[in-house]
Protein backbone atom coordinates (compact mmCIF):
# COMPACT_ATOMS: atom_id res chain seq x y z
CA UNK A 1 0.00 0.00 0.00
CA UNK A 2 1.01 3.38 -0.60
CA UNK A 3 1.24 5.34 2.49
CA UNK A 4 0.22 8.78 0.59
CA UNK A 5 -2.76 7.69 -1.13
CA UNK A 6 -4.09 5.03 1.48
CA UNK A 7 -4.91 5.83 5.35
CA UNK A 8 -2.12 4.43 7.73
CA UNK A 9 -4.74 3.74 10.43
CA UNK A 10 -6.94 1.49 8.31
CA UNK A 11 -5.32 1.20 4.76
CA UNK A 12 -8.67 2.05 2.83
CA UNK A 13 -8.05 4.76 0.23
CA UNK A 14 -7.73 8.48 0.66
CA UNK A 15 -9.98 10.93 -1.66
CA UNK A 16 -8.82 14.74 -2.47
CA UNK A 17 -11.04 16.58 -0.58
CA UNK A 18 -11.28 20.72 -0.55
CA UNK A 19 -9.87 22.41 3.28
CA UNK A 20 -11.77 25.25 4.54
CA UNK A 21 -8.54 27.27 3.61
CA UNK A 22 -8.96 26.53 0.19
CA UNK A 23 -6.59 23.84 0.13
CA UNK A 24 -6.47 20.26 -1.48
CA UNK A 25 -5.83 17.57 0.74
CA UNK A 26 -6.30 13.87 0.92
CA UNK A 27 -8.24 12.39 3.52
CA UNK A 28 -9.68 8.82 4.52
CA UNK A 29 -13.26 8.72 4.13
CA UNK A 30 -13.73 6.23 7.36
CA UNK A 31 -11.19 7.98 9.62
CA UNK A 32 -11.35 11.26 8.56
CA UNK A 33 -14.91 11.78 8.28
CA UNK A 34 -16.34 14.61 10.97
CA UNK A 35 -19.40 12.07 11.48
CA UNK A 36 -17.15 9.34 12.91
CA UNK A 37 -14.94 11.21 14.28
CA UNK A 38 -17.89 13.01 16.67
CA UNK A 39 -18.97 9.41 17.43
CA UNK A 40 -15.39 7.98 18.62
CA UNK A 41 -15.26 11.31 20.88
CA UNK A 42 -15.13 11.52 24.19
CA UNK A 43 -17.11 13.79 24.32
CA UNK A 44 -20.87 13.28 25.44
CA UNK A 45 -23.98 15.56 25.06
CA UNK A 46 -24.87 16.66 28.52
CA UNK A 47 -27.75 15.26 30.83
CA UNK A 48 -30.62 16.96 30.12
CA UNK A 49 -32.58 17.13 33.89
CA UNK A 50 -36.23 18.45 34.02
CA UNK A 51 -37.17 20.98 36.53
CA UNK A 52 -39.41 20.79 39.12
CA UNK A 53 -43.14 21.86 38.13
CA UNK A 54 -44.33 24.65 40.82
CA UNK A 55 -48.14 24.06 41.04
CA UNK A 56 -48.18 27.71 42.76
CA UNK A 57 -46.88 29.64 39.77
CA UNK A 58 -49.94 30.96 37.62
CA UNK A 59 -52.49 30.32 40.27
CA UNK A 60 -55.13 32.81 40.96
CA UNK A 61 -56.20 33.32 44.83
Amino acid sequence: MDPITHCPKCGKQRVPVVTLSGRTDLQCISCDDPAVKWAESPLIAPEIVAEPVSHSAGMRS
